[in-house]
């Protein structure tokens, strides 16, 4: 299980996404297999991964599958008004920011004291930075040709997002170049150009939440949930002896602390990794889990949050979650 989970925090921190699958019922309950984007087991037991999320079921198995994207990068080239702002809120988002400008009065660390600055010219930075997935990409330059420039550097990675500040005149023109220089449709579409969602921003802050807003809502669609990396590291660099268990929400309805997905690790010796929501439920799941520690037995547990329990937890209404408690 330590070689899972040291393959999951490599992977991560490599920009590569992973689907890890764990059997809740059937003949091995807690048997757990790690693929790659391809379907390659990684790590573990192959126990019939498929493109699915959520609940499955393989054969005599239920299992619960999941995928693991890596912390977000926002990069940012330019320096500019726009970009301080940016990389501000980007920073408060927990993204890994970087900001590159080939002007050291505009790249530095007074200038961006929370981000990982390059003052470079931006085929330079480009060079370093080898961009992946997890990137989002931020092109805010002084001008169109730096700007075209970074595009047509972005657009050849596999970055997540790629968007390129200007007026809705110049995108159709970039749109029209890109097409000129032989750029397919599907390529032409990665761009999202004017930037940002349309909310009438006028200032460099307004039109920094704009940027984040349209980031956030492509983000959501792999949502990568908080603490795994840090949760893959603890895991993978346990003692042989040290017991750890692994609590992991498999499904949730109505009004609950923390959805599927969501995990945290409890150690023998009482510290903990990640959440699960806090409160009554993650209190009882604790109680639980040590318990399991002991027996090395996993065990699928179902709460119920009535309206007592809800109230206690600070919802409106309760909710029913299903949680999976393993030894690992």
């Amino acid at each position: 299980m330590k070689d899972l989970w040291s393959a999951v925090f490599n992977s991560l921190k490599s920009g590569q996404p992973v689907m890890l699958a764990t059997v809740l019922k059937g003949e091995c309950p807690g048997d757990t297999g790690l693929y790659s984007k391809k379907g390659i087991l990684l790590a573990g037991k192959d126990i019939g991964q498929s493109e699915d999320t959520g609940l499955i079921t393989v054969g005599a198995n239920t299992l619960f599958q999941q995928w693991f994207w890596p912390r977000p990068g926002l990069v940012i080239f330019g320096g500019g008004h726009v970009a301080l702002p940016v990389a501000k809120i980007g920073h408060l988002l927990d993204f890994e920011v970087t900001v590159c400008d080939d002007r050291k009065e505009f790249a530095n660390s007074q200038r961006f004291p929370q981000a990982k600055v390059l003052a470079m010219p931006y085929d330079q930075a480009f060079d370093q930075l080898a961009l992946n997935s997890s990137h989002y990409v931020v092109i805010v330059t002084r001008g169109h040709s730096h700007d075209r420039a970074c595009m047509v550097r972005a657009l050849d990675t596999e970055a997540a997002y790629i968007g390129v500040i200007g007026s809705p005149k110049k995108a159709r023109e970039t749109t029209a170049w890109l097409q000129d220089q032989g750029y397919s449709h599907n390529q032409v579409q990665r761009i999202f150009s004017p930037i940002g969602l349309e909310i009438n921003a006028k200032t460099p802050e307004e039109i920094a939440v704009s940027i984040l807003g349209e980031i956030i809502r492509e983000k959501s669609n792999r949502p990568a949930h908080a603490s795994i990396e840090e949760i893959a590291e603890a895991l993978g660099n346990k003692a042989e002896d040290e017991g750890c268990c692994l609590i992991t929400i498999v499904s949730s309805q109505g009004s609950t602390p923390q959805g599927a997905g969501a995990r945290m690790v409890l150690k023998a010796d009482g510290h903990t990794v990640g959440t699960i929501g806090g409160g009554l439920v993650e209190k009882m799941a604790l109680d639980k889990a040590l318990q399991i520690m002991s027996t090395q037995a996993p065990r699928l547990l179902e709460y119920n949050l009535d309206n007592t329990m809800a109230a206690q937890e600070g919802m409106i209404c309760g909710g029913r979650m299903t949680v999976f408690i393993q030894p690992v």
